[in-house]
């Protein structure tokens, strides 16, 4: 990895900065990311999460623990403390909850016949409806407040390619087939009519996926909320974001903090910007994030033109308590980084979430602000 002196840079670099750089890391830094979603216990680190600012956790409903997420479900005995329910937990620490309903919400196949237990998309529409029910009652979540509801591959206008039948022998056996798209995108909707004939009785309904559910579920008033996926490629994602008219984006996945530099443990978690449109995201608990930080949030954010590199230059990089287990020397394609300061062709950046500078970029390989996602297509 190359590096830079600085010598490149002006006296002035860090005078540009956004916050104070002694407020970069801390819980007090305004621009710092305040929604998490993960799939552990989040109350194991709930004061290390206030402690770094973290406002709202996301977490998850699902009728079923599947393989490898044994602390995935909030409601789950087995993540309470001392006989305390993690949402409580949160809660005594300042931080809200979103709850977001998803078991295997990433099949086609569950939306148009149903899993294997079921049998049919409206016994598994049924079914994670009685569950999402079951859990919020359990964990306390007031009626009036959100369940989101998960529609995790890539709805489109297009063909989907789902595996046939209901995992029994029957329904022309288990190959993979490409459904018409017209299939696909009404058994979604019948999904969610389902869901609030039922759910919605009580609860808001909210909808995590592409841009083009998203926007669908939007104009059929299936959902009162919308929150886009870290799903780049996807149809109609970028189109979505650029209308502004949703509530959460996901903006980056795959962190892992709290590890001590030890990849083998810590809090995976995936971070999350609310659009500063809006104040009200459905959360539940502790209070809202405060409208003055949302707008921070989303200011000091750029995405990147393309696959940008980030280059280390010493004084600047590592400024605050670094987070994430790995240190990474790149931005994919249509990511977004934490403008901290800029001078010159240059922006000193944090391009992990974890509220420490990683190095600098290109101001050319950057937006001009957060209010425009570009489109995939025209990325190199």
């Amino acid at each position: 990895m190359s590096t830079v002196s600085r010598r490149v840079f002006t006296a002035g670099l860090l005078a540009g900065a956004f916050a104070p750089r002694e407020l970069f890391g801390k819980a007090s830094d305004p621009g710092r990311i305040a929604i998490i979603d993960t799939p552990k216990n989040a109350a194991r680190c709930a004061d290390k999460l206030a402690a770094c600012g973290i406002k709202v956790v996301v977490r998850y409903f699902a009728r079923k623990p599947q393989p490898g997420l044994a602390e995935k479900i909030m409601a789950a005995d087995g993540n309470m403390i001392g006989g305390v329910r993690e949402p409580t937990i949160l809660i005594r620490h300042g931080i809200s909850l979103v709850s977001l309903y998803q078991y295997r919400n990433n099949l086609a196949q569950k939306f148009l016949d149903g899993l294997e237990d079921t049998g049919s998309a409206k016994a598994e529409a049924l079914a994670d409806a009685q569950a999402a029910l079951e859990q919020a009652r359990l964990v306390g979540q007031p009626e009036g407040s959100a369940i989101y509801f998960g529609v995790d591959f890539n709805a489109s206008k297009s063909a989907q390619p789902v595996r046939t039948g209901n995992g029994k022998g029957n329904g022309g056996g288990n190959g993979n087939v490409a459904r018409p798209p017209r299939d696909v995108v009404e058994a979604v909707l019948e999904y969610f009519r389902l869901i609030n004939r039922t759910v919605g009785q009580s609860y808001a309904i909210g909808v995590y996926g592409n841009g083009f559910i998203n926007r669908l579920l939007r104009e059929e008033k299936l959902v009162a909320y919308n929150w886009i996926s870290a799903s780049r490629a996807h149809d109609g994602t970028a189109e979505f974001y650029n209308s502004g008219e949703w509530h959460l984006f996901q903006n980056q996945i795959d962190r892992r903090w709290f590890a001590g530099g030890k990849c083998a443990a810590g809090l995976d978690l995936d971070t999350n910007v609310q659009n500063p449109r809006v104040t009200d995201i459905g959360a539940w608990g502790a209070g809202p994030v405060d409208p003055a930080r949302t707008q921070a949030i989303f200011d000091q954010r750029r995405f990147v033109r393309r696959a940008t590199p980030v280059v280390r230059q010493n004084g600047t990089a590592g400024s605050g308590e670094r987070l994430n287990c790995r240190v990474e020397a790149r931005v994919l394609k249509q990511g977004n980084v934490r403008v901290l300061a800029q001078s010159g062709n240059w922006t000193n950046a944090d391009i992990d979430e974890d509220g420490s500078a990683d190095g600098l970029l290109a101001n050319s390989d950057l937006t001009a602000s957060l209010a425009v996602m570009p489109a995939w297509s025209s990325l190199s």
